[in-house]
Protein backbone atom coordinates (compact mmCIF):
# COMPACT_ATOMS: atom_id res chain seq x y z
CA UNK A 1 0.00 0.00 0.00
CA UNK A 2 1.23 3.50 -0.78
CA UNK A 3 0.73 6.12 1.90
CA UNK A 4 0.36 9.70 0.68
CA UNK A 5 3.84 10.54 1.93
CA UNK A 6 5.45 7.47 0.35
CA UNK A 7 3.62 8.06 -2.92
CA UNK A 8 4.78 11.64 -3.22
CA UNK A 9 8.32 10.84 -2.08
CA UNK A 10 8.69 7.88 -4.44
CA UNK A 11 7.37 9.90 -7.35
CA UNK A 12 9.53 12.93 -6.61
CA UNK A 13 6.61 15.37 -6.69
CA UNK A 14 7.76 18.95 -6.28
CA UNK A 15 6.42 21.37 -3.70
CA UNK A 16 4.75 23.31 -6.51
CA UNK A 17 2.95 20.29 -7.90
CA UNK A 18 2.12 19.03 -4.41
CA UNK A 19 -0.24 21.97 -3.95
CA UNK A 20 -2.19 20.88 -7.03
CA UNK A 21 -2.70 17.30 -5.88
CA UNK A 22 -5.70 16.16 -3.85
CA UNK A 23 -5.36 15.15 -0.21
CA UNK A 24 -4.63 11.46 -0.59
CA UNK A 25 -6.14 9.08 1.93
CA UNK A 26 -3.91 6.55 3.68
CA UNK A 27 -6.56 3.95 2.87
CA UNK A 28 -6.68 2.76 -0.72
CA UNK A 29 -10.37 1.91 -0.35
CA UNK A 30 -11.39 5.51 0.27
CA UNK A 31 -12.55 7.74 -2.56
CA UNK A 32 -10.39 10.77 -3.33
CA UNK A 33 -12.13 14.12 -3.83
CA UNK A 34 -13.06 14.89 -7.41
CA UNK A 35 -10.54 16.88 -9.40
CA UNK A 36 -11.42 19.24 -12.20
CA UNK A 37 -10.75 17.28 -15.40
CA UNK A 38 -9.72 20.60 -16.99
CA UNK A 39 -7.32 21.70 -14.22
CA UNK A 40 -3.91 21.97 -15.95
CA UNK A 41 -1.91 22.24 -12.71
CA UNK A 42 -3.34 19.03 -11.28
CA UNK A 43 -2.84 17.03 -14.44
CA UNK A 44 0.66 18.39 -15.00
CA UNK A 45 1.50 17.03 -11.56
CA UNK A 46 0.11 13.67 -12.58
CA UNK A 47 2.11 13.76 -15.82
CA UNK A 48 5.29 14.41 -13.83
CA UNK A 49 4.79 11.07 -12.07
CA UNK A 50 5.44 9.19 -15.31
CA UNK A 51 8.85 8.56 -16.87
CA UNK A 52 7.63 9.27 -20.40
CA UNK A 53 10.07 11.10 -22.62
CA UNK A 54 9.29 14.81 -22.81
CA UNK A 55 10.09 14.99 -26.53
CA UNK A 56 7.40 12.56 -27.72
CA UNK A 57 3.69 12.00 -27.17
CA UNK A 58 2.13 8.60 -26.58
CA UNK A 59 -1.37 8.03 -27.96
CA UNK A 60 -1.39 4.20 -28.05
CA UNK A 61 -2.52 3.07 -24.60
CA UNK A 62 -5.01 0.78 -26.32
CA UNK A 63 -2.05 -1.47 -27.16
CA UNK A 64 0.16 -1.09 -24.10
CA UNK A 65 0.13 1.48 -21.34
CA UNK A 66 2.73 3.50 -19.46
CA UNK A 67 3.90 2.65 -15.96
CA UNK A 68 4.24 5.42 -13.35
CA UNK A 69 7.73 5.68 -11.90
CA UNK A 70 6.62 4.13 -8.59
CA UNK A 71 5.47 1.02 -10.45
CA UNK A 72 8.79 0.69 -12.27
CA UNK A 73 10.69 1.25 -9.02
CA UNK A 74 8.81 -1.54 -7.24
CA UNK A 75 9.42 -3.99 -10.08
CA UNK A 76 13.14 -3.19 -10.17
CA UNK A 77 13.40 -3.29 -6.37
CA UNK A 78 11.95 -6.81 -6.16
CA UNK A 79 14.05 -8.08 -9.09
CA UNK A 80 17.17 -6.73 -7.37
CA UNK A 81 16.13 -8.34 -4.09
CA UNK A 82 15.72 -11.74 -5.76
CA UNK A 83 19.14 -11.46 -7.38
CA UNK A 84 20.76 -10.42 -4.11
CA UNK A 85 18.94 -12.03 -1.19
CA UNK A 86 17.21 -15.14 -2.48
CA UNK A 87 19.12 -17.19 0.13
CA UNK A 88 17.09 -15.39 2.82
CA UNK A 89 14.00 -17.29 1.66
CA UNK A 90 13.14 -19.81 4.38
CA UNK A 91 10.58 -21.55 2.14
CA UNK A 92 8.13 -22.05 5.01
CA UNK A 93 4.93 -20.21 4.13
CA UNK A 94 4.60 -19.07 0.55
CA UNK A 95 1.48 -17.07 1.35
CA UNK A 96 3.55 -14.80 3.59
CA UNK A 97 6.79 -14.72 1.62
CA UNK A 98 7.05 -12.83 -1.65
CA UNK A 99 9.82 -14.48 -3.61
CA UNK A 100 8.06 -16.34 -6.43
CA UNK A 101 4.41 -16.33 -7.43
CA UNK A 102 2.34 -19.19 -8.73
CA UNK A 103 1.73 -20.87 -5.37
CA UNK A 104 0.79 -17.81 -3.32
CA UNK A 105 -2.93 -17.06 -2.98
CA UNK A 106 -2.20 -13.35 -3.67
CA UNK A 107 -5.02 -12.32 -1.36
CA UNK A 108 -3.84 -8.72 -0.83
CA UNK A 109 -3.74 -8.08 -4.58
CA UNK A 110 -6.89 -10.04 -5.37
CA UNK A 111 -8.72 -8.12 -2.62
CA UNK A 112 -7.81 -4.81 -4.28
CA UNK A 113 -8.88 -6.09 -7.68
CA UNK A 114 -12.20 -7.25 -6.21
CA UNK A 115 -12.69 -3.83 -4.63
CA UNK A 116 -11.98 -2.13 -7.97
CA UNK A 117 -14.51 -4.33 -9.76
CA UNK A 118 -17.11 -4.69 -6.97
CA UNK A 119 -17.11 -8.47 -6.63
CA UNK A 120 -16.02 -11.14 -4.13
CA UNK A 121 -12.34 -11.93 -3.78
CA UNK A 122 -12.99 -15.66 -4.28
CA UNK A 123 -14.41 -14.83 -7.72
CA UNK A 124 -11.08 -13.32 -8.86
CA UNK A 125 -8.15 -15.30 -10.27
CA UNK A 126 -4.96 -13.65 -11.41
CA UNK A 127 -3.87 -14.38 -14.99
CA UNK A 128 -1.14 -13.17 -17.32
CA UNK A 129 -3.47 -11.41 -19.76
CA UNK A 130 -6.95 -11.42 -21.31
CA UNK A 131 -6.14 -14.19 -23.78
CA UNK A 132 -5.21 -16.53 -20.93
CA UNK A 133 -8.31 -15.67 -18.94
CA UNK A 134 -10.62 -16.21 -21.90
CA UNK A 135 -8.90 -19.50 -22.68
CA UNK A 136 -9.38 -20.71 -19.09
CA UNK A 137 -13.11 -20.02 -19.39
CA UNK A 138 -13.52 -21.51 -22.87
CA UNK A 139 -11.52 -24.60 -21.95
CA UNK A 140 -13.20 -24.93 -18.57
CA UNK A 141 -16.85 -24.66 -19.55
CA UNK A 142 -18.74 -27.79 -20.65
CA UNK A 143 -20.53 -27.53 -24.00
CA UNK A 144 -22.23 -30.16 -26.11
CA UNK A 145 -21.93 -30.61 -29.90
CA UNK A 146 -24.23 -28.11 -31.58
CA UNK A 147 -24.22 -25.65 -28.67
CA UNK A 148 -23.74 -22.15 -30.06
CA UNK A 149 -21.24 -19.50 -28.98
CA UNK A 150 -22.28 -16.06 -30.21
CA UNK A 151 -19.99 -13.05 -30.51
CA UNK A 152 -19.61 -9.99 -32.73
CA UNK A 153 -17.60 -9.48 -35.90
CA UNK A 154 -15.35 -6.94 -34.14
CA UNK A 155 -13.75 -9.10 -31.45
CA UNK A 156 -10.02 -9.27 -30.84
CA UNK A 157 -8.37 -12.51 -31.92
CA UNK A 158 -7.22 -13.16 -28.37
CA UNK A 159 -10.82 -13.12 -27.22
CA UNK A 160 -12.39 -15.30 -29.88
CA UNK A 161 -9.71 -17.88 -30.69
CA UNK A 162 -10.25 -20.08 -27.64
CA UNK A 163 -13.92 -20.41 -28.63
CA UNK A 164 -12.89 -21.41 -32.15
CA UNK A 165 -10.81 -24.16 -30.57
CA UNK A 166 -13.95 -25.22 -28.68
CA UNK A 167 -15.76 -25.45 -32.00
CA UNK A 168 -13.06 -27.46 -33.78
CA UNK A 169 -12.32 -29.79 -30.88
CA UNK A 170 -15.74 -30.42 -29.32
CA UNK A 171 -18.27 -29.63 -32.06
CA UNK A 172 -19.69 -26.44 -30.59
CA UNK A 173 -20.76 -23.82 -33.13
CA UNK A 174 -18.98 -20.47 -33.25
CA UNK A 175 -21.16 -17.68 -34.68
CA UNK A 176 -20.67 -13.96 -35.22
CA UNK A 177 -23.15 -11.14 -35.63
CA UNK A 178 -22.24 -7.99 -37.57
CA UNK A 179 -22.50 -4.73 -35.64
CA UNK A 180 -22.04 -1.21 -36.96
CA UNK A 181 -18.74 0.49 -37.58
CA UNK A 182 -19.58 3.07 -36.46
CA UNK A 183 -22.34 1.95 -34.11
CA UNK A 184 -25.20 4.42 -34.36
CA UNK A 185 -26.64 3.95 -30.87
CA UNK A 186 -26.71 1.65 -27.86
CA UNK A 187 -30.26 0.57 -28.71
CA UNK A 188 -29.17 -0.37 -32.22
CA UNK A 189 -26.37 -2.65 -31.09
CA UNK A 190 -28.54 -4.13 -28.31
CA UNK A 191 -31.27 -5.04 -30.79
CA UNK A 192 -28.78 -6.50 -33.25
CA UNK A 193 -27.18 -8.79 -30.67
CA UNK A 194 -30.40 -9.91 -28.99
CA UNK A 195 -32.03 -10.74 -32.34
CA UNK A 196 -29.06 -13.02 -33.12
CA UNK A 197 -29.66 -15.21 -30.03
CA UNK A 198 -31.30 -18.57 -30.66
CA UNK A 199 -32.49 -21.45 -28.45
CA UNK A 200 -29.12 -23.09 -29.20
CA UNK A 201 -27.07 -20.15 -27.90
CA UNK A 202 -25.29 -21.26 -24.73
CA UNK A 203 -22.46 -18.69 -24.54
CA UNK A 204 -22.49 -14.99 -25.39
CA UNK A 205 -18.98 -13.55 -25.56
CA UNK A 206 -18.68 -9.79 -26.09
CA UNK A 207 -16.16 -7.03 -25.64
CA UNK A 208 -17.30 -4.57 -22.99
CA UNK A 209 -15.43 -2.00 -25.06
CA UNK A 210 -14.63 -2.84 -28.69
CA UNK A 211 -10.85 -2.82 -28.98
CA UNK A 212 -10.68 -1.30 -32.45
CA UNK A 213 -13.20 1.52 -32.12
CA UNK A 214 -13.44 2.08 -28.36
CA UNK A 215 -17.22 1.69 -28.53
CA UNK A 216 -18.75 0.78 -25.15
CA UNK A 217 -21.51 -1.80 -25.54
CA UNK A 218 -24.69 -1.77 -23.39
CA UNK A 219 -23.51 -4.90 -21.61
CA UNK A 220 -25.74 -4.59 -18.54
CA UNK A 221 -28.90 -4.69 -20.64
CA UNK A 222 -27.56 -7.41 -22.93
CA UNK A 223 -26.49 -9.62 -20.01
CA UNK A 224 -29.89 -9.19 -18.34
CA UNK A 225 -31.67 -10.49 -21.45
CA UNK A 226 -29.18 -13.34 -21.88
CA UNK A 227 -29.68 -14.34 -18.23
CA UNK A 228 -33.45 -14.71 -18.84
CA UNK A 229 -32.60 -17.22 -21.57
CA UNK A 230 -30.08 -19.19 -19.49
CA UNK A 231 -27.13 -18.04 -21.61
CA UNK A 232 -23.65 -17.85 -20.05
CA UNK A 233 -22.21 -14.36 -20.58
CA UNK A 234 -18.49 -13.59 -20.67
CA UNK A 235 -17.12 -10.10 -21.31
CA UNK A 236 -13.73 -9.13 -22.70
CA UNK A 237 -12.52 -6.17 -20.65
CA UNK A 238 -9.11 -5.69 -22.26
CA UNK A 239 -9.78 -1.97 -22.85
CA UNK A 240 -11.86 -1.09 -19.79
CA UNK A 241 -9.83 -1.61 -16.62
CA UNK A 242 -8.44 1.75 -15.50
CA UNK A 243 -10.28 3.39 -18.42
CA UNK A 244 -13.97 3.37 -17.45
CA UNK A 245 -15.85 2.27 -14.35
CA UNK A 246 -16.46 -1.49 -14.19
CA UNK A 247 -19.00 -2.66 -11.60
CA UNK A 248 -19.48 -6.39 -12.01
CA UNK A 249 -22.41 -6.68 -9.63
CA UNK A 250 -24.20 -3.96 -11.54
CA UNK A 251 -23.33 -5.39 -14.97
CA UNK A 252 -24.50 -8.87 -13.99
CA UNK A 253 -22.31 -10.87 -16.37
CA UNK A 254 -21.32 -14.44 -15.51
CA UNK A 255 -17.64 -13.97 -16.32
CA UNK A 256 -15.26 -11.12 -17.11
CA UNK A 257 -11.61 -11.09 -18.16
CA UNK A 258 -9.30 -8.10 -18.18
CA UNK A 259 -5.73 -6.87 -17.98
CA UNK A 260 -3.79 -4.16 -16.18
CA UNK A 261 -0.98 -3.45 -18.65
CA UNK A 262 -2.97 -0.97 -20.74
CA UNK A 263 -5.00 1.69 -18.90
CA UNK A 264 -4.01 0.75 -15.34
CA UNK A 265 -0.30 1.37 -15.91
CA UNK A 266 0.90 -1.99 -14.58
CA UNK A 267 3.60 -4.19 -16.15
CA UNK A 268 2.78 -6.57 -18.98
CA UNK A 269 1.92 -10.05 -17.77
CA UNK A 270 -0.80 -8.91 -15.35
CA UNK A 271 -4.45 -9.79 -15.83
CA UNK A 272 -7.45 -11.35 -14.12
CA UNK A 273 -10.42 -13.65 -14.58
CA UNK A 274 -13.75 -13.19 -12.80
CA UNK A 275 -16.42 -15.88 -12.67
CA UNK A 276 -19.51 -15.74 -10.45
CA UNK A 277 -19.13 -17.80 -7.28
CA UNK A 278 -22.03 -20.12 -8.14
CA UNK A 279 -20.49 -20.90 -11.54
CA UNK A 280 -16.73 -20.95 -11.02
CA UNK A 281 -16.95 -24.17 -8.98
CA UNK A 282 -18.11 -26.00 -12.11
CA UNK A 283 -15.34 -24.60 -14.33
CA UNK A 284 -12.64 -27.14 -15.19
CA UNK A 285 -9.04 -26.16 -14.49
CA UNK A 286 -6.93 -25.63 -17.62
CA UNK A 287 -3.45 -25.37 -16.05
CA UNK A 288 -3.42 -27.82 -13.17
CA UNK A 289 -1.26 -27.57 -10.06
CA UNK A 290 -1.68 -28.73 -6.43
CA UNK A 291 -4.99 -26.93 -5.86
CA UNK A 292 -6.64 -27.77 -9.17
CA UNK A 293 -9.54 -29.52 -7.35
CA UNK A 294 -9.54 -27.52 -4.09
CA UNK A 295 -12.74 -25.49 -3.98
CA UNK A 296 -12.06 -23.69 -0.71
CA UNK A 297 -10.84 -20.66 -2.69
CA UNK A 298 -11.96 -20.93 -6.29
CA UNK A 299 -9.94 -17.92 -7.43
CA UNK A 300 -6.79 -19.45 -5.94
CA UNK A 301 -7.54 -22.67 -7.83
CA UNK A 302 -7.00 -20.82 -11.11
CA UNK A 303 -4.33 -18.42 -9.82
CA UNK A 304 -2.04 -21.33 -8.88
CA UNK A 305 -0.51 -22.42 -12.17
CA UNK A 306 3.23 -22.80 -11.62
CA UNK A 307 6.16 -20.52 -10.87
CA UNK A 308 5.65 -16.88 -11.78
CA UNK A 309 7.25 -13.48 -11.34
CA UNK A 310 6.36 -11.70 -8.09
CA UNK A 311 8.07 -8.49 -9.26
CA UNK A 312 5.33 -7.69 -11.75
CA UNK A 313 2.58 -8.56 -9.26
CA UNK A 314 3.99 -6.26 -6.60
CA UNK A 315 4.30 -3.59 -9.26
CA UNK A 316 0.65 -4.22 -10.16
CA UNK A 317 -0.28 -3.62 -6.54
CA UNK A 318 1.47 -0.24 -6.66
CA UNK A 319 -0.40 0.58 -9.88
CA UNK A 320 -3.68 -0.25 -8.17
CA UNK A 321 -2.77 1.92 -5.17
CA UNK A 322 -1.80 4.76 -7.50
CA UNK A 323 -5.16 4.48 -9.27
CA UNK A 324 -7.12 4.44 -6.01
CA UNK A 325 -5.23 7.36 -4.53
CA UNK A 326 -5.68 9.52 -7.60
CA UNK A 327 -9.34 8.57 -7.40
CA UNK A 328 -10.84 6.24 -10.03
CA UNK A 329 -13.52 8.77 -10.97
CA UNK A 330 -10.83 11.43 -11.49
CA UNK A 331 -9.02 9.09 -13.87
CA UNK A 332 -12.13 8.13 -15.82
CA UNK A 333 -13.35 11.72 -16.14
CA UNK A 334 -9.97 12.98 -17.35
CA UNK A 335 -9.69 10.25 -19.98
CA UNK A 336 -13.22 10.96 -21.19
CA UNK A 337 -12.63 14.72 -21.19
CA UNK A 338 -9.59 14.39 -23.46
CA UNK A 339 -11.35 11.89 -25.73
CA UNK A 340 -14.33 14.22 -26.07
CA UNK A 341 -12.00 17.12 -26.89
CA UNK A 342 -10.35 15.12 -29.66
CA UNK A 343 -13.64 13.92 -31.18
CA UNK A 344 -15.21 17.38 -31.00
CA UNK A 345 -12.29 18.79 -32.96
CA UNK A 346 -12.30 15.97 -35.48
CA UNK A 347 -15.99 16.51 -36.21
CA UNK A 348 -15.23 20.04 -37.36
CA UNK A 349 -13.23 18.64 -40.27
CA UNK A 350 -15.36 17.45 -43.20
CA UNK A 351 -12.54 15.26 -44.52
CA UNK A 352 -12.39 13.22 -41.32
CA UNK A 353 -14.50 10.10 -40.80
CA UNK A 354 -14.93 8.76 -37.27
CA UNK A 355 -15.61 5.03 -36.82
CA UNK A 356 -16.16 5.14 -33.06
CA UNK A 357 -19.78 5.06 -31.85
CA UNK A 358 -21.86 8.07 -32.86
CA UNK A 359 -23.50 8.18 -29.41
CA UNK A 360 -20.91 10.09 -27.35
CA UNK A 361 -21.81 8.27 -24.13
CA UNK A 362 -20.51 5.09 -25.80
CA UNK A 363 -16.96 6.48 -26.14
CA UNK A 364 -14.20 7.38 -23.69
CA UNK A 365 -10.47 7.49 -24.42
CA UNK A 366 -10.29 5.62 -27.75
CA UNK A 367 -11.18 7.20 -31.08
CA UNK A 368 -10.89 5.50 -34.47
CA UNK A 369 -10.80 7.84 -37.45
CA UNK A 370 -9.33 8.41 -40.89
CA UNK A 371 -8.59 11.36 -43.17
CA UNK A 372 -9.94 11.32 -46.70
CA UNK A 373 -7.31 10.13 -49.18
CA UNK A 374 -4.85 8.80 -46.58
CA UNK A 375 -4.12 5.35 -45.15
CA UNK A 376 -3.60 4.63 -41.49
CA UNK A 377 0.12 4.17 -42.04
CA UNK A 378 0.39 7.53 -43.77
CA UNK A 379 -1.44 9.27 -40.94
CA UNK A 380 0.63 7.51 -38.28
CA UNK A 381 3.90 8.36 -40.04
CA UNK A 382 2.85 11.99 -40.51
CA UNK A 383 2.10 12.35 -36.79
CA UNK A 384 5.58 11.15 -35.98
CA UNK A 385 7.32 13.24 -38.62
CA UNK A 386 5.53 16.44 -37.61
CA UNK A 387 5.44 16.18 -33.83
CA UNK A 388 6.77 12.78 -32.63
CA UNK A 389 3.24 11.72 -31.71
CA UNK A 390 2.33 8.04 -31.68
CA UNK A 391 -1.22 6.86 -32.37
CA UNK A 392 -1.62 3.42 -33.99
CA UNK A 393 -2.39 2.67 -37.61
CA UNK A 394 -5.46 0.52 -38.25
CA UNK A 395 -4.85 -0.14 -41.94
CA UNK A 396 -5.92 1.33 -45.25
CA UNK A 397 -9.60 1.86 -44.45
CA UNK A 398 -9.88 2.75 -40.77
CA UNK A 399 -7.02 5.17 -40.33
CA UNK A 400 -5.63 5.41 -36.81
CA UNK A 401 -6.73 4.44 -33.33
CA UNK A 402 -6.01 7.38 -31.04
CA UNK A 403 -5.94 6.80 -27.26
CA UNK A 404 -5.99 9.56 -24.64
CA UNK A 405 -4.88 8.99 -21.05
CA UNK A 406 -4.15 10.93 -17.85
CA UNK A 407 -0.55 11.64 -18.88
CA UNK A 408 -1.76 13.44 -22.01
CA UNK A 409 -2.58 17.15 -22.07
CA UNK A 410 -5.07 19.44 -23.77
CA UNK A 411 -2.15 21.03 -25.62
CA UNK A 412 -1.24 17.64 -27.09
CA UNK A 413 -4.82 17.07 -28.21
CA UNK A 414 -4.96 20.51 -29.83
CA UNK A 415 -1.63 19.93 -31.57
CA UNK A 416 -2.93 16.61 -32.90
CA UNK A 417 -6.02 18.34 -34.29
CA UNK A 418 -3.81 20.93 -35.97
CA UNK A 419 -1.89 18.12 -37.67
CA UNK A 420 -5.13 16.50 -38.84
CA UNK A 421 -6.22 19.81 -40.36
CA UNK A 422 -2.85 20.23 -42.06
CA UNK A 423 -3.02 16.73 -43.53
CA UNK A 424 -6.59 17.13 -44.76
CA UNK A 425 -5.69 20.41 -46.47
CA UNK A 426 -2.68 19.07 -48.33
Amino acid sequence: MLSRRKLLKSLGVSALSLSALPSFSNSWSDTSPLADPQDPAFWKSVRDQFMLSKDSVFFNTGTVGVMPKAVVDKMVEHTHMMATHVADWAYKDDNKEQFISGYNNLLPIRTKVAKLLNCEVGEIAMTDNVTNGMSYIANGITLQPGDEILTTDQEHGGGQSSWKVKEKRFGAVFKTVAIGKPITSSSEVYDTIIKALTPKTKVLMLSHMISGTGSILPVKEICAEARKRGIFTVLDGAQTIGHIKVDLKDIGCDAYVGCFHKWMGAPTGTGFMFVKSNLIKDLWTTVASYRWDDHADEGFRFTQRGTGNFAILLALEVALDFHFQLGPDNVYQRIKFLGDRLRTGLRQNKKVKIFSAKEEAMSAGITLYTIEGLTGTQIQDAYWAKAKMRPRSQGDVYGVRHSTHIFNSTEEIDRALKIVNELSAS
